[in-house]
C-alpha cells in the first residue's frame, strides 16, 4: 500500500535525480482525465518518453489502464517499487535505472 509520505519522498528523490542527471521530471502526470500517474520523463525509455507508476509489496499492483494507454501511445512505462525510491536518495539506483531505460 502506497503511503503519502513515501510518495512525497519518492517525488523529492526523482527531482534530485533530474537535477543531477539533467532530465525534466513531471509529477504528477495526467494520461487522461481519469488516469493520473506518478510521473513522466520525455527523453527516456522511448521516443515518446516514459510513464512512471509506483507499486508496493506484497501485491505489486499494476494498473492495466496505464499499460494499455502506453501501448497505444507507443510510450515506455515502468512500475517501480516505492520501497526502492523512498528514503535516502540513491544516486547509483537512479543512474542504473536511467541507463536501463536509455536516453532518446
Amino acid at each position: 500500500m502506497l503511503v503519502d509520505e513515501q510518495i512525497k519522498n519518492a517525488r523529492h528523490n526523482f527531482m534530485l535525480a533530474s537535477e543531477e542527471f539533467g532530465f525534466e521530471f513531471v509529477s504528477p502526470f495526467n494520461l487522461t482525465d481519469e488516469i493520473e500517474v506518478f510521473g513522466y520523463i520525455s527523453n527516456y525509455g522511448s521516443k515518446n518518453g516514459v510513464v512512471i507508476c509506483l507499486t508496493s509489496p506484497p501485491d505489486y499492483y499494476i494498473d492495466k489502464r496505464v499499460a494499455d494507454w502506453c501501448k497505444e501511445a507507443n510510450c515506455f512505462y515502468s512500475f517501480l517499487n516505492i520501497e526502492l525510491l523512498a528514503g535516502e536518495y540513491k544516486r547509483a539506483y537512479f543512474r542504473e535505472m536511467l541507463r536501463d531505460w536509455g536516453k532518446y
